[in-house]
C-alpha cells in the first residue's frame, strides 16, 4: 500500500512541524508528510527549561502559519536588551522602539513546550498535511524521486525529502554528509528563577568570569527564564551545589539585576556543540534547522536560523511552481544550498566569534571589546546595524 505526496518531513518536531505548515501556505496544493516516530498527536510537549528568544522576523512567519495568538497568550516581550562585561562601565542597550515603532520590540521569549503544542495543534487543522506518528523510517530510495518505507510497510512516495531530525542528523549520517564539529567544552544550565523587582520586558546578557549569563523575561513580570553558560567541569560542580548554595551563587551572577530571587523550575542541563554541514542537501534530500546547522546559543539565534532556511525553500517552491517547474529540480536545490547556507555560515562565525571574544581573559582583548561595547553604543548607525541583526529585520 503506497501513498504519494509532493514534499515529505521526517522529523516532527520544532523544524519539522515549521516547515509543514509554511510549506502548506504556499499551496494548498501541495501534499505534505511528516514522519515522527514519537507520539505528537495525543501527547503535549512537556517543559524541557529551554525558552526561545523568537525575532520579529520569525513573528512574522508565526502569523503566516497560525500560531502567532497562541503563543502570544504564553510570551515574555523583549523591549530591551542590556548587554554587559563583568565590572566594565562600558554597555550596549538595544531598544525595541527603535526598530519597530509600532510593536516596540525586539522579540519575545517562549518556552518552547508552548511552541510546540501550537504547531501541533495548527498541523491538525490542515488537510494538506499528513502525520505518520508515531512511525519511523526502515528504508529510502532516491529513484524517480523518493520513495521511504516506514514500519508497518506502508509506502510513501515524494518528489522531495526533508531530513528535519536534529543537530545530531541520522540521516545526514546515513547519507555520510560530511560536518564540521566545534566542541566548546559548555554546557549550559537552564531553569526559569522568580524575582524581587518586575523585569519590564528587559532581557539580560551579562558576560562574566566563567561563562555568560542570559536572563530573559517571562510573561509574568516577576519571573525569567535562565541560561548559564559554564565549563564542563563548573557546570556539574554548579549542579551538585544544594539549593541553597546554588541560589547565592546565581544572586551573584545577577548582580542584583532584579533584586533576590529563587529558581522555581527544574533545572536541565546540554552541552554546547556547534554543527555545520559540508552540504545541506543530498539527492532529493535537504537538510532544515539544526540538521544542516546547529550554531552555539550564546546570542539565541538557533531557531530563528531553521526559521530562516524555511523561509527560503518556502520562497523557492512558491517560484517553481509559479513557473511550472517541478519542485524538486536541481535549480531548487542548488539554490537552497547556496542560500541556506550562507545564511547558516554568517551565524555560525558570529555566534562561535562573540563566544571566543567573552570567553577570553587577555587582558588586551577585554579593553578592546569593553571600548567596543561603548562606542556601538554611542553611534547610532552601528548601534542600528546590531539592532536589526537582534530583531531579525
Amino acid at each position: 500500500m503506497s501513498e504519494n505526496f509532493d514534499i515529505t518531513i521526517i522529523g516532527g518536531s520544532f523544524a519539522g512541524m515549521t516547515a509543514a505548515l509554511a510549506l502548506s501556505n504556499v499551496s494548498s496544493d501541495l501534499k505534505i508528510a511528516i514522519i515522527e516516530k514519537q507520539d505528537i498527536l495525543k501527547t503535549d510537549r512537556k517543559r524541557d527549561g529551554r525558552a526561545y528568544a523568537i525575532s520579529s522576523a520569525s513573528l512574522a512567519l508565526f502569523k503566516e502559519i497560525g500560531i502567532f495568538d497562541e503563543t502570544k497568550k504564553h510570551a515574555g516581550v523583549i523591549s530591551d536588551i542590556k548587554i554587559t562585561d563583568y565590572k566594565s562601565p562600558f554597555f550596549l542597550d538595544f531598544i525595541g522602539r527603535e526598530v519597530d515603532e509600532k510593536a516596540g520590540q525586539l522579540g519575545q521569549i517562549i518556552e518552547n513546550y508552548h511552541i510546540h503544542n501550537a504547531l501541533r495543534d495548527q498541523i491538525l487543522l490542515r488537510k494538506n498535511i499528513t502525520v505518520f506518528s508515531p512511525n519511523f523510517y526502515e528504508e529510502i530510495a532516491f529513484e524517480n524521486g523518493v520513495t521511504i518505507k516506514l514500519d508497518g510497510g506502508k509506502i510513501l512516495n515524494s518528489k522531495l525529502l526533508l531530513a528535519c531530525d536534529g543537530r545530531f542528523s541520522k540521516l545526514r549520517e546515513l547519507y555520510q554528509i560530511h560536518t564540521t564539529q566545534k566542541k566548546y567544552y559548555q554546557t549550559a544550565i537552564v531553569f526559569n528563577i522568580e524575582h524581587q523587582r518586575p523585569h519590564e520586558n528587559i532581557a539580560y546578557e551579562k558576560f562574566l568570569p566563567g561563562g555568560p549569563l542570559a536572563i530573559l523575561p517571562l510573561q509574568n513580570p516577576n519571573q525569567s527564564s535562565i541560561v548559564w553558560i559554564a565549563p564542563d567541569k563548573l557546570a556539574q560542580a554548579i549542579l551538585s551545589l544544594d539549593e541553597e548554595n546554588f541560589t547565592q551563587q546565581l544572586n551573584k551572577k545577577m548582580e542584583d539585576c532584579l533584586g533576590k530571587s529563587a529558581v522555581i523550575s527544574e533545572k536541565f542541563s546540554y552541552p554546547l556543540i556547534a554543527i555545520e554541514a559540508e552540504k545541506f542537501y543530498h539527492e532529493k534530500m535537504l537538510l532544515i534547522g539544526d540538521a544542516a546547522c546547529g550554531v552555539h546559543p550564546i546570542a539565541g539565534q538557533g531557531f530563528n536560523l531553521a526559521i530562516s532556511g524555511i523561509k527560503i525553500l518556502c520562497e523557492l517552491v512558491k517560484n517553481n511552481l509559479l513557473c511550472g517547474l517541478d519542485i524538486s529540480n536541481q535549480n531548487l536545490i542548488n539554490s537552497y544550498n547556496k542560500k541556506a547556507k550562507s545564511e547558516a555560515k554568517k551565524m555560525l562565525v558570529a555566534t562561535d566569534i562573540l563566544n571566543s571574544l567573552f570567553e577570553t581573559k587577555s587582558l588586551s582583548v577585554s579593553v578592546v571589546r569593553d571600548l567596543g561595547l561603548g562606542l556601538v553604543n554611542k553611534i547610532p548607525l552601528l548601534k542600528n546595524f546590531f539592532i536589526k541583526s537582534a530583531g531579525g529585520f
